[in-house]
């Protein structure tokens, strides 16, 4: 919960004469939202508790440019609140930055006076954790495969990402070969807050040696992790190191 900035004046809203306007909530809390991306609006909502008419003048821009106005069903003042009725005002929340977001705004109303209301919300950015952080391989005969390796992959915070790139990079690259996993095959894809999947790779070596090669997933930051393995001679079939060889008919 965001702390609230305005003070206990700002709960039981502005009276003028017999007509009391009422912001509520008295503070819109957005949650956690992705950096750079732009928040579904929420209203704050109106009420004229009093038995007389409220005018209202004007409409303050939020102190902080993280929040926009995006409707709602007040219109553009001047707008008159009848007794008893209520009309919304809605934003949008779009952080730039991964901190705590506090804003707040009024409603100056005729003859004087003003209702405020506050906003909130926090910045914050998908991070992946990998486990475990490389693939590493047994030798593996040139020309076969190795068992299938998982690795789990899961986004830790509370807001998701959209990965724009992933593939693998490397001299060795063609020699680790997906097999299988609960990740998409395509990107780009949305990857949701708290969620996890997992890619599986066999090792195909195609030289005797070392193999390596490097996962790389763009999305909120980059992040990757290593695959390595070791090419071994192809074991002959017989002792002298030669194949059987067919007789001819």
């Amino acid at each position: 919960m965001k702390p609230l900035l305005l003070g206990m004046a700002l709960l039981g809203g502005i009276s003028s004469g017999g007509a009391v306007l009422v912001p509520s909530p008295a503070q819109v809390d957005f949650g956690d939202q992705a950096t750079g991306a732009t928040s579904d609006p929420m209203p704050t909502t109106f009420r004229n508790t009093g038995n007389q008419a409220v005018t209202v003048t004007a409409v303050s821009a939020v102190t902080l440019a993280a929040f926009v106005r995006a409707g709602g069903t007040c219109g553009e003042p001047p707008f008159t609140v009848a007794p008893q009725a209520s009309c919304t005002i809605e934003h949008t929340f779009t952080p730039y930055l991964v901190q705590a977001y506090c804003g707040y705004a009024h409603l100056t109303l005729a003859g004087g006076g003003r209702v405020d209301f506050g906003l909130a919300g926090e910045g914050n950015v998908a991070y992946l954790d990998i486990w475990p952080p490389s693939l590493s391989y047994f030798p593996v005969d040139v020309g076969t495969s190795s068992e299938g390796q998982t690795i789990n992959l899961s986004n830790l915070r509370p807001v998701g990402m959209t990965v724009s790139h992933m593939y693998l990079d490397g001299p060795d690259a063609s020699a680790f070969v997906r097999t299988g996993g609960t990740c998409p095959t395509q990107v780009p894809f949305y990857w949701g807050a708290s969620s996890s999947c997992t890619l599986t790779y066999r090792f195909v070596p195609d030289h005797v040696g070392s193999h390596s090669a490097s996962m790389n997933i763009l999305g909120s930051g980059s992040f990757g992790f290593s695959l390595s393995g070791d090419g071994a001679p192809e074991t002959p079939l017989f002792g002298d190191g030669f194949e059987a060889v067919a007789p001819t008919p």
